[in-house]
């Protein structure tokens, strides 16, 4: 066995001619990753001569799951990422990074997706995409398992390559190219549109997915970007800044104080499209007059939707309180939808969502996007609630597991049984027993995947979102693939005075605080006509973080700002830059 068969020659200097230096295979094996038994290839080790591709790869290399016939990879690339990770490159051998040819060196800047190069007087290959990884290599690398990111992103990937012609290949073979369309991507461009989180440019996108011999891995993720590609053109628009009034044009029970407001623009106008999981602020009179401002996340999707839904449980704040006393009619106003926690609609990962409680409404409408997808892949909904009685969404749940093969949903009861559903609360551990049946679709074939593979979205109160993302990081789960948000403000200080003269700089105006009105200074100043920035009104955002010029809040931040979201006086005079 040949671990290192020949030195590098000189960097490649991007004109199409690269060197063969050594060539490896792979038997499918089964390996423990964390807690997994895990079948793959990816162990593969450089063979004696002689080195044959067939039609279908490299003669005696066995695939596990990846369906790409061949992968080229370079020892610059080595040498790349050794620096990278601090570890001595000559301790890895040829074929540790997968890899069946191990090249001198290889700019994935300079490689289209549609390049054909000989290699030695037989061969001729067709590069068909960039390298796709998967937890594997993070495990093979000893790296955690967000490193599948880092390298997806780093456009320092290797390439897929697949055959036209087979033959024999030898050490030293030139891998020369001989056909190359300056308007295809490149691989670097490929790793930027699969390893982005926004949506990739759709000319280019349409163009490699009209390639026939695109790989089939990268066809699924990219497949899974064009449909956000398109509708990403019309996202932006309809889009308005300020309050906006909204009229309430139906109200329905959900579960034991638990309503949904359907809400329709007063002047008959366009919404903008809203993303999957975001929330609005939400502009209401109260009692005697006074403006309660609060925030509430979207339950529904539309892709051009003509209305929006807020689902809200009635709690003792004054907002939810309120608003369960309006009727169809009524008119309260909104920002535009905003919020970073969000479906990922571009991509391929099988998706978990995990709700407690009200933490379902985001979930909603993340579930009703996926599923609008033109082709929806696996998802499953993991809900907790205290009773049945206290679970909103239940029938349109069962009728969208009878129309909808790709969709189930588990549902957990921590104060009553009932048939067919878990007793107890939404636990780690329950989430992974729920998740044996989780696979994709790749060229055609189901393909198990374990459960840490997953796209994970975790809403609910208090410290149950910190607690599952811990807890599901120490079994082994993928940090970039784990999205929360809480419904639960920050601890802030109490305050011990009963009033206070609250001096807003910028705008030169003046407010009384009353510690029986509990007005946060957010809500405070918008008493007196400040407008100022704010998003989440949670604490979380720090959209409305201000300098305070005197005086001290309750949410102070230690740098002499403080977020007028969630503070309250704790001096009697304050004074901020607002």
């Amino acid at each position: 066995m040949v671990l290192r068969h020949l030195q590098p020659s000189s960097p490649w200097s991007g004109n199409g001619i690269m060197r063969l230096l050594n060539f490896s295979v792979g038997r499918v094996q089964t390996v423990q990753i964390g807690t997994e038994i895990v079948k793959t290839a990816h162990l593969k080790e450089p063979v004696e001569e002689p080195w044959v591709i067939t039609e279908n790869g490299a003669e005696n290399d066995q695939r596990a799951v990846h369906p790409d016939k061949l992968y080229a990879f370079a020892r610059s690339a080595y040498d790349y990422w050794g620096e990278y990770l601090g570890v001595d490159p000559e301790k890895w051998p040829d074929g540790f990074f997968g890899e069946n040819l191990t090249l001198d060196d290889l700019d994935e800047t300079a490689v289209r997706v549609g390049d054909v190069f000989t290699l030695g007087s037989e061969v001729k290959l067709v590069v068909s995409g960039a390298r796709t990884p998967c937890v594997k290599l993070a495990w093979r690398l000893n790296q955690p398992r967000s490193f599948q990111k880092t390298f997806a992103q780093s456009r320092r990937t290797g390439v897929y390559l697949d055959v036209l012609t087979p033959g024999v290949v030898r050490p030293g073979d030139m891998l020369n190219r001989v056909s190359h369309d300056f308007e295809m991507p490149s691989v670097a461009d490929v790793c930027d549109f699969i390893g982005g989180h926004s949506a990739p440019p759709l000319a280019p996108l349409l163009k490699l997915l009209d390639f026939e011999k695109l790989s089939p891995a990268n066809r699924l993720l990219l497949g899974a970007k064009k449909e956000v590609a398109e509708r990403a053109l019309n996202a932006a628009e309809n889009r308005w800044s300020g309050w906006r009034p909204f009229i309430i044009s139906s109200i329905d029970e959900e579960a034991e104080n638990i309503k949904s407001f359907t809400l329709k623009p007063e002047d008959g106008g366009a919404l903008c499209q809203m993303r999957a999981g975001q929330h609005v602020n939400v502009r209401l009179t109260g009692e005697g007059g006074k403006k309660i401002t609060r925030t509430w996340s979207l339950s529904s999707f539309g892709y051009e939707p003509d209305h929006y839904r807020i689902t809200v449980l009635r709690q003792e704040g004054a907002g939810s309180r309120r608003l369960h006393n309006f009727n169809v009619g009524d008119v309260v106003e909104l920002r535009a939808p905003s919020g970073a926690f969000t479906l990922d609609m571009g991509s391929f990962h099988p998706v978990v969502l995990i709700a407690a409680g009200i933490g379902v409404t985001p979930l909603m409408a993340m579930l009703d996007a996926h599923l609008q997808k033109k082709e929806p892949g696996y998802v499953r909904l993991i809900y907790g609630a205290k009773t049945p009685r206290d679970m909103a969404f239940r029938n349109v749940l069962e009728e969208l597991k009878r129309k909808h093969p790709s969709f189930q949903a588990t549902y957990a009861f921590s104060r009553a049984k009932e048939k067919g559903c878990l007793q107890g609360r939404v636990t780690p551990d329950l989430v992974k027993q729920s998740l044996g049946d989780l696979h994709v679709t790749l060229g055609g074939k189901r393909v198990d995947i374990p459960w840490f593979e997953a796209d994970f979205y975790i809403c609910g109160p208090d410290s149950f979102c910190a607690d599952m993302k811990e807890a599901l990081i120490q079994s082994g789960g993928n940090p970039s693939h784990i999205h929360t948000e809480e419904f639960a403000a920050p601890v802030t200080g109490e305050t011990e005075i009963e009033s206070a003269n609250v001096l807003f700089r910028k705008s030169e105006k003046e407010a009384h605080w009353q510690a029986s009105d509990n007005l946060s200074l957010l809500e405070l100043a918008e008493t007196v006509g400040v407008e100022t920035a704010s998003d989440c009104r949670a604490g979380v955002c720090l959209t409305c973080k201000v300098r305070v010029l005197a005086g001290e809040t309750t949410a102070d931040l230690g740098d002499g700002t403080a977020l007028l979201c969630i503070g309250r006086p704790k001096t009697d005079a304050l004074v901020v830059d607002a």
